[in-house]
C-alpha cells in the first residue's frame, strides 16, 4: 500500500533532517544527502514492509524501522564517505543524544509489545462438549441463500470496511492473483452503544454465477486455503486437532444435521491446549495462531468461552487474514457481526441474527506480466536518481 511507503518515507525524511541538525550541526553541504537518503531509506523500508506483511496495517513498533534505517544510512554518510563529513571524533553532546535516542526506541518497542486489557464480561454458558463434524466445503441451496442475504437487525450500529492487497516484487494489487496470497483487513467501527459481547463470522464463497451476491449454486471456499486472525489481539477463531495432533482452522461444522457457521469471539477462552505452540495446515505456508483459539479435538469442542471483551462505542477493531488463491474467478467474503446477548454464538445458520453484515466481492486473476506500480517506481527513482543527485548538488556548494 503506497500510504505505508509515504508514511515511512516521511519518518525517514524527518530522521535525516534531525541527523543533519544534530550530527552535521547544520552544515549546508550535508542537507540534501542526509534528507534525501533518509527519505529513501524510509521509503524502501515501507516497500519491504508491504512485501513481507501485505501492508494493510502498521503496528506501533514498526514505525521504528524507517527511523533506524535512516539513522544507519546517515551514519554511513557522516562517517565513511569522503568529505564533507563530520569529524571522526564524536562530541559528548552527540554521544549523549544518540544514546538517548536508542534508549527511547527500545522503550517504545517494549511498551508497544505490552497487551492492553479492556473491559470484560463473563460468559456463563458452557459450550464444552459440543459434538459436530467440520465441513470443508459445501454448495449453497436456495434456502440458505435467502437467509444469508437477509438484512441485519442493526441493534448496534456497526460499520464494516475491508482492505485487500496482493503484494509481489515491484507491484501491489487490490485483487487476488493465482498462486499468491491475498491479504485482507476487516475493520468494525462501533458508532454508538457498546458492543458488549462481540463475535463475528467470516466465510468465503466462490461466486459461481458471478452475480456479486450469495446465491444458489455458490460454493464455500475450501477451508484450508485461507486463515483468519493472523495478528495478536483478543480475537479467537476455531482450530481442530485430530487425535490430539494439530489439523486445521475450521469455519463451518455440521451439528444435529444442520450447519453451524463458527464464531470468532472477541474475548478469552478456557484452555485445553495452547494453540500458539502449534502449526495448522491452512494455506501452503501453514497457520500458527497468534492467540489461543477455541480448540476442537476430532469432532468435540474441548474449550468454552470464558469472557467477552467489550468494544466500546466510538472505537474500532480489526481482523486480519490471508487467502491463498488457487484459481481465477470471482469470490465473495461474507462478514457478519453479532452480540451474544441477542444470539447464541453456536446457533444453526437459519437462526443467526447478525447485527451488521457486509458482502465483500473480490476477483482472482491469472498472474500477468509484472507491472511496476507507483510506490516501487518512486522508490527506485529515489535510490537510483535522487540520492546521486543530492550528492552532486552538495559537491557544488
Amino acid at each position: 500500500m503506497i500510504e505505508v511507503s509515504i508514511f515511512f518515507g516521511l519518518l525517514g525524511l524527518l530522521t535525516g533532517l534531525g541527523m543533519w541538525l544534530i550530527s552535521a550541526e547544520g552544515d549546508k553541504r550535508l542537507f540534501f544527502p542526509l534528507t534525501i537518503v533518509g527519505m529513501t531509506a524510509g521509503w524502501l523500508t515501507g516497500l519491504f514492509w508491504n512485501y513481507a506483511t501485505g501492508g494493510l496495517s502498521v503496528p506501533l513498533y514498526a514505525v521504528t524501522f524507517p527511523v533506524i534505517a535512516s539513522i544507519f544510512t546517515s551514519a554511513v554518510i557522516l562517517l565513511y564517505l569522503p568529505p564533507p563529513r563530520i569529524s571522526a571524533k564524536v562530541s559528548d553532546r552527540l554521544a549523549k543524544i544518540s544514546v538517548g535516542i536508542f534508549i527511547a526506541l527500545a522503550f517504545f518497542i517494549s511498551f508497544t509489545a505490552i497487551p492492553l486489557a479492556g473491559v470484560t464480561v463473563a460468559e456463563t454458558e458452557n459450550y464444552t462438549g459440543i459434538t459436530a463434524q467440520s465441513v470443508e466445503t459445501m454448495t449453497i441451496t436456495e434456502e440458505v441463500a435467502k437467509t444469508l442475504v437477509q438484512p441485519p437487525t442493526n441493534q448496534i450500529p456497526i460499520e464494516i470496511n475491508a482492505l485487500k492487497s496482493t503484494v509481489s516484487l515491484f507491484s501491489t494489487l487490490d485483487e487476488g492473483v493465482v498462486g499468491k496470497y491475498l491479504y485482507f483487513k476487516i475493520t468494525f467501527t462501533v458508532s454508538k452503544y457498546n458492543w458488549v459481547k462481540p463475535y463475528v463470522k467470516i466465510l468465503i464463497f466462490e461466486d459461481k454465477d458471478e452475480n456479486g451476491e450469495i446465491s444458489r449454486g455458490d460454493t464455500l471456499y475450501k477451508a484450508t486455503n485461507y486463515k483468519v486472525v493472523t495478528s495478536q489481539g483478543s480475537w479467537r477463531a476455531n482450530v481442530k486437532y485430530v487425535n490430539g495432533e494439530p489439523s486445521q482452522e475450521i469455519f463451518v461444522v455440521r451439528w444435529g444435521g444442520e450447519d453451524v457457521y463458527l464464531p470468532i469471539i472477541h474475548g478469552d477462552v478456557t484452555r485445553w491446549k495452547d494453540d500458539t505452540q502449534y502449526t495448522f495446515s491452512n494455506t501452503p505456508e501453514g497457520y500458527k495462531p497468534p492467540n489461543d483459539m477455541l480448540s476442537w479435538n476430532d469432532d468435540k469442542l474441548m474449550e468454552t468461552i470464558k469472557s467477552f471483551e467489550v468494544i466500546p462505542a466510538g472505537s474500532s477493531e480489526t481482523i486480519e487474514g490471508k487467502i491463498f488463491c488457487t484459481k481465477p474467478g470471482k469470490y465473495l467474503m461474507l462478514v457478519e457481526a453479532f452480540d451474544a446477548r441477542y444470539c447464541d454464538p453456536f446457533e444453526h445458520w437459519f437462526n443467526d441474527k447478525p447485527i451488521a453484515k457486509k458482502v465483500i466481492p473480490f476477483e482472482v486473476k491469472e498472474e500477468q506480466k509484472p507491472e511496476i506500480t507507483i510506490d516501487w517506481t518512486i522508490g527506485l527513482a529515489l535510490a537510483g536518481v535522487g540520492v546521486p543527485t543530492a550528492f552532486l548538488v552538495s559537491r557544488r556548494w
